[in-house]
Parts: C-alpha cells; structure tokens; sequence
C-alpha cells in the first residue's frame, strides 16, 4: 500500500488520448521495489532501460496497483525514473472512464526512496501525437500515432528536460489501492517474422483515411530480387523506382498477441502506416472492416520503435513506407503473454494432440490482464467466452489464480437494473441477460476444480442480487419474459450467432424458451455453490424453482407433434434451433417427455424433417449440446463427440488455423470479420480429457 505516494498529473488536464511523461530522479542502492497504478496505462523506464508496462483492467472506483521488483534495472547512485501514461479518457468494452492519473513509489532497501508528488516533473508527450482518438473498434478501444521527428530520448539519464514542469496532485482518484490479484505479463523475444509479400503502392486518388487507404491501395508485386536484396529474411534493404512508395508484409507464421516493434532506417524524414491482420486473402491486411491501423513520422535514419500500450493481435503486419529505399533491419512483433505451463497432451493419435496444442496457444492468446474473446478485434472478457476458457484451462493449466480474478472483476459489472455488463471492466455496454445466467455456472465450476469456496462468500451479494433480479420476473405461468430496454439503456436478448437465436426486438416482452433453460440451469449450479458454502435452506430454494420453470417450459414450448421445443412464443414457430433444444434437454425441462427427436438433431447437430427447419449451433454453443448428449448416455456419444471435434479442427487445420476460429465459417463470417483466434472455441480440449480422447 503507498504511504507517501499521492495521484498527480500534468498542470493542463485531461483530454481524451493523451500521453504524458513523468521523471524523477532518485538514489538507490541495493534491492529496488516499485508500487505503481495509472488510470489508464502505463510504461516505465529506468535509466533508458524498459522496466515494467501495463497496468491491471480495473474500475475508476476501485483501482490496483502493481509491485515489481526492478533492482536489475538501477545502478547504485542516482538513477532516473520515466513514465509514460496514456490516458483514454474515453468509455470502451476494455475500459470504464475515470480520471487520469499516476500514482508510484520507489522503495530501496526497505526505505522509501521516492514518491509521486508535486515534485515530479511531467509534460505532454512529444513523440506519440495526443488527442487523435483513432478508435480501432468500438470493443477494443484507440490505436496510436507516432512521430520519431519529436523523440529527444528523454528516458535516458543524461536526456533533455525540456517542457517538463511539476505535477500537480489530484484529489479524485481513490486514496486505498489494491494490489494485483494475478501475475504480470511477460514480454517475449521478437518473433522471427519473415517477408511474405512486397512491392511498390499508389493510394487512391481521393483518399479517405489510413483504414481504406490501405485496403484500397493500388499495390505491384515485386520478387525479392527485382527490390535490390533477394532475400525475405532481416536485415534487407529496399529499392524501388515508381510508385508512391514501397510495401512490404511480414508474416508470424502463427497467431500473436504483442507489441509492434520495428527498427528501419530512411535517408530522408517520411511517411509510413502499418497495418494488421489475421489473414492475407484479400493480397493484404484486412484494415477497412475495422481500424487495424497505426502510422508514424519517421526521421531521417534510424528509427527504432516499440510501443508497451497496445496489443495487436495478428499473424501478418504490413508496412506502407512513402519512401523508395529504406532498411528494415526488423519488423513484427514482440508477444507478451500471461506465465502459465500448457500441458503436454498424451491422446490417442497425432490429430488430437495437435488439436489440443492449438487449442492450448488459442487460450495463451486470449488471456492476458482477464481473459479475452478475441486479441485481434476486441480483446473484451464475456461470461460466455470466459466459461469455456475457464473449463479447459483447468485441464489445459492447473492454473486458478487468473479464473479467480477474472470472477472477480465480473462480480463488479452489476448494473443499476441488477444484471451484469456485457463486458468487464467496461464503460461502454450492451448486456445479454442469458450471459449474466452463465456466471452462476463459471463459479460453481470454479470451485468444483479449485476447491476455493472463498470467492464464493466474498461475492454473495452479487450471486444472491443477481439471482433475485431474474426469479422476481417469474410470471404467473411459471416463467420470465424476455428483458426489455430498461431505464440504463439497451438490452441485447442474444444466445448465439445462428438464425432466430442472435437477438430479437427488445423494446417488446415475450416468453423465449433458451432464457429459461438458462434460468433453470444457472439455478441448480446456485443451488450446489450454496451447499459448498453451507446455505442448505436456499439451495433448497432455488432447486426447487429450478424443477418448477422446467415443468413451465415443457408446458408452452414442447411441440408434441414434432417432438420439438420451440425457441419463441411468438415467431419463428418451424424454425427450430440446436442449442435451444440442447439447453432444455439440460436443464430438465424434457425429462417428461419424448427425447427421440432431439437426440436425433443434437447427435447430428440438425436434420431434415418435412416442414421444419433445423438451425444448428455453433462452435462456441458446443458445451451445451455435447453434456446434454453425455448426461442422456455417456457411452453412446461418445464417439459422436470426439469424431465431430475431429471433424471440424481438422477442417480448420487445414485451412491454415495456428488457433481457432469463432465459427466455422472462419474470417468471412461478420462482414469479413471473423475471428481466427477465439477462446470459447477451445473445448476439445476438455472433451478430450473427460472422454479419455
């Protein structure tokens, strides 16, 4: 905790995407700890030297501090502090708006050896270009913009000063901090990426922005050799004669999550944008669907860069140079990764094996300070995607210091309405009720493979809130309706992305059947969470409310002449979906009745009967079907599971997956904007450990 440290920020505000840079100077000498938080992140510097970045997701109410022990960093004597903070200043499904600010300190041997306050000196950055407010997606939040010509190396000892002027303190922020409930993330080495595509470009005439310009970009392929180097490996040099300038695209060779890091040399100051994608079928980077872009103003010489703010997540980068000869003695990526030790599999045949790796470095990707959907185009913790996450991470990592913590910031997304945010930490939201229903089944299996029942007690009041906001909508025929917009906004009625099931009219009510079984469900795993924490009454209660919405859901939504449940009481009557019919075989609700029928469509995942449609699932809804299918006759599917895992990752395998996809449709899905790196679709990694695969 800090005991001298106050908030400070520089004397001139706090408009949105601002960098500001902080020094002091101090006097160390033997073991150096530092305590440090931000709102919104950070990058430190030690006498030149990149000591610790990225400050923990948390709420403006309730922030977090990092403690590091950086004595690798100091020299005995006097040494310079440098921070950096990048404040967003702006709501996003990354991040809840407070105010900026720093906070630190600076312990050397057991005795405090410098602090924030007036005394540190700060100033408006001068090398990253402040308040562009370049939004890269509405998820994910602002990219950056550069510019070397203004780069005095003021992180050094012996750099300018400058421009800089004492801090002043801030009153705003709050006084008690907690520490980092997780590890930090570790920065690897550069990736060994290698030219894939080159040439020269022309940008469109009427030019628009970075995002369609390079999209749109006339671009000439050159071979290696007709650019002056032959070879697609670093370093290389470039020449060229026409065009606007010069193009080149390196490849990962797998999917990453990191830093841009580059080093390239220019014989005069000029121009270049980069971009960011997870595939090259278009013949480059996908940048238009969303702002995958950065650019920079680079000096004449050597430009060296690496940027600790903002992850990208990517397999290729391509750069746009406005120059016709240049060196680039790298270019790619630096990942940076949560410290976690995959198991090494031991299935049945290579397939599986290579699977479950794949499945492995999708969740490495997809967690960092929470988890995340995705680390290309969002980067947002869900309750959905994190549940599946969390199940196979348990098998895949024996790891459950990042799930706990994960919990727990979720716990902090409820809403005035009493459901949870869509996403957590985040300003901006758009909540999906049957999403808030998961979190009861994240945190009963979260203590079934952790045996911690200490969240659990930590966070009643969120179980029992939450809970309670659902069972008072229980109506006389036994069930809740759909939630409409209500006074804190819009409210998304979504249960997957397949027909009927993405979302219906939500400023209207009606009884829609996969809610309920979710109800169902999230109540008998409140009902084992209350006996594991000796609340034997109400999980008396709440199973006894579980049975009664299941009779309820048979009652309306049991078809018994297809043998069916329907998903709505008010549309889509011969359209019937997978998961809705997965979700009530799970729950109970088909306990009274036929199941022939949707075992049928749940063992295929469709069907084709006269008159009806049958939606399947999708990758991410697996869960759902496969332990429907598994609770009715483990032996008998077993095999229809493990073979349709093989099934659908081999397909995506050979489609060139290094993680894998949202859906099986790949990037073309969402408007061009699928993702390839999609935590939720990580389960055969658990199904192949429960099925002995």
């Amino acid at each position: 905790m800090f005991t001298q440290g106050k908030w400070i920020w520089h004397r001139d505000g706090q408009e949105k995407d601002l960098y500001v840079n902080f020094i002091k100077r101090f006097t160390a000498n033997g073991k150096t700890v530092l305590r440090i938080a931000s709102d919104s992140n950070y990058t430190v510097y030690l006498n030149g030297r990149l000591a610790a970045f990225g400050q923990y997701a948390d709420y403006p109410c309730s922030k977090v501090y990092d403690e590091i022990d950086v004595s690798e960093y100091t020299v005995d004597g006097e040494n310079l502090l440098a921070v950096t903070v990048w404040y967003l200043g702006e709501n996003f499904f990354t991040y809840s708006k407070g105010d900026a600010g720093l906070i630190y300190e600076i312990e050397c041997d057991g005795s405090l050896a410098a602090y924030s306050d007036e005394s540190t000196l700060s100033r408006r950055s001068r090398d990253y270009v402040n308040g562009v407010c370049h939004p890269i997606s509405g998820q994910l939040g602002y990219s950056y913009h550069y510019n070397a010509r203004g780069y005095d190396r003021w992180e050094q000892p012996d750099g300018e000063k400058e421009g800089f002027a004492p801090s002043v303190v801030l009153t705003s922020l709050p006084v008690r901090l907690s520490p980092r409930p997780i590890k930090k993330l570790v920065l690897c080495d550069r990736v060994p990426s290698k030219m894939t595509m080159q040439g020269t470009f022309v940008y469109p005439e009427k030019r628009v922005n970075t995002q369609t310009d390079m999209q749109h970009a006339f671009i000439s392929f050159r071979f290696p050799e007709e650019t002056g180097f032959g070879s697609t490996s670093f370093p290389f040099e470039f020449k060229a004669t026409d065009g606007e300038g010069v193009f080149f695209i390196v490849d990962l060779g797998s999917e990453y999550a990191g830093f841009l890091d580059f080093d390239v040399t220019v014989p005069e100051d000029t121009e270049m944008e980069v971009g960011y994608g997870e595939h090259l079928v278009d013949g480059r980077c996908r940048t238009s669907i969303r702002d995958f872009t950065s650019d920079f103003k680079l000096k004449a010489g050597r430009n060296t860069f690496l940027n600790t703010f903002r992850r990208f997540g990517c397999r290729y980068i391509q750069f746009f140079v406005h120059a016709h000869e240049f060196k680039v003695d790298y270019a790619g990526l630096r990942p940076t990764v949560y410290p976690v030790t995959p198991k090494k599999p031991a299935l049945s045949n290579l397939l599986r094996n290579t699977i479950y790796e794949v499945c492995e470095n999708t969740l490495i990707q997809c967690m960092h300070e929470h988890y995340e959907d995705c680390p290309w185009r969002e980067q947002s913790l869900y309750t959905m995607d994190s549940r599946n996450q969390m199940l196979c991470g348990y098998y895949a990592f024996g790891e459950y210091e990042f799930p706990r913590a994960c919990l727990k910031l979720i716990s902090g997304g409820m809403r005035r309405d009493g459901i949870l945010s869509l996403c957590y930490p985040a300003g901006t939201d758009l909540p999906i009720p049957s999403f808030s229903l998961m979190y009861f089944v994240q945190m009963r299996e979260y203590i079934d493979y952790s045996k911690d029942t200490s969240l659990a007690v930590e966070v009643w009041g969120v179980l029992e809130k939450l809970m309670k906001t659902f069972t008072d909508r229980i109506g006389e025929n036994g069930l809740i309706e759909s939630f409409k917009d209500s006074f804190v906004g819009r409210i998304w009625n979504f249960y997957e992305w397949s027909d009927t099931m993405s979302g219906g009219d939500s400023s209207k009510s009606s009884c829609e059947a996969p809610l309920n079984a979710d109800l169902s469900i999230a109540l008998q795993n409140l009902a084992v969470i209350c006996r594991y924490i000796g609340k034997n009454a109400e999980a008396d209660e709440y199973e006894r409310i579980a049975g009664s919405v299941n009779r309820a859901i048979a009652k309306m939504f049991y078809n018994k002449e297809t043998k069916l449940f329907n998903s709505f009481d008010d549309r889509a009557y011969n359209d019937y979906s997978v998961l809705t019919n997965s979700l009530c075989l799970l729950c109970g609700a088909a306990e009274n009745v036929d199941k022939s029928r949707i075992l049928e469509i749940l063992s295929a995942n469709g069907g084709n009967y006269d008159g009806i449609r049958i939606i399947p699932n999708t990758l991410s809804m697996n869960s759902f079907r496969f332990d429907a299918l598994l609770a009715e006759d483990k032996e008998k599917y077993r095999s229809v599971i493990l073979d349709e895992l093989d099934r659908d990752y081999l397909y995506m395998l050979r489609h060139g997956a290094t993680s894998f996809w949202e859906t099986i449709v790949g990037d073309f899905d969402f408007y061009y904007a699928g993702s390839l790196c999609h935590g939720w679709s990580a389960l055969p990694i658990y199904y192949y450990e429960i099925l002995n695969g």
